[in-house]
């Protein structure tokens, strides 16, 4: 989908001000801003992650991230936030198939998404999975502090298989 400028920064202007004016009204304006453009992408997005941050409130952010995904597959950022969400209510298969899905979108985090998916698969007890997708994940990677993250997962992983 491509981008609407003004609804960006509109979007941009609301989060700055978040401290300020609180959540609950950054939220109205932006659901004002849903009957203008129901369908845009990063809209959702954004209230899907102050319903998350903010106003804890997962249902919303799960259905908000949910509605992003659905308006543009090609967005990566919130398979991510919702594969986080998922992996952390304890809906491990849902996790591992919006994070699998992610991995499709344009300059997703490959990485991060994959990382999601190895935890997911080390919850279930699924350790040859988890190490398999650790590794692609490190292949995915460039930064140090991540790759030792994941070579620590990958030797956790053999640890428990013991």
């Amino acid at each position: 989908m491509e981008k609407i400028k003004w609804i960006d920064e509109y979007i941009e202007e609301a989060m700055r001000h978040i401290y300020e004016e609180g959540h609950e009204h950054t939220l109205k304006l932006l659901d004002r801003l849903l009957y203008e453009e129901p369908g845009y992408s990063r809209l959702h997005q954004a209230i899907a992650l102050i319903n998350l941050h903010y106003a804890d409130n997962k249902p919303a952010a799960e259905l908000h991230f949910r509605m992003a995904i659905k308006f543009d597959k090609t967005f990566a950022d919130p398979y991510w936030h919702l594969g986080q969400l998922l992996h952390q209510e304890e809906r491990l298969e849902e996790s591992i198939e919006i994070c699998t899905k992610g991995l499709k979108a344009k300059r997703s985090n490959k990485s991060s998404l994959l990382a999601t998916v190895g935890q997911s698969y080390e919850l279930k007890k699924k350790y040859r999975k988890a190490i398999s997708t650790y590794k692609t994940a490190l292949s995915h990677s460039a930064e140090l502090w991540d790759c030792k993250i994941l070579e620590e997962s990958i030797k956790r992983c053999k640890r428990k298989q013991k």
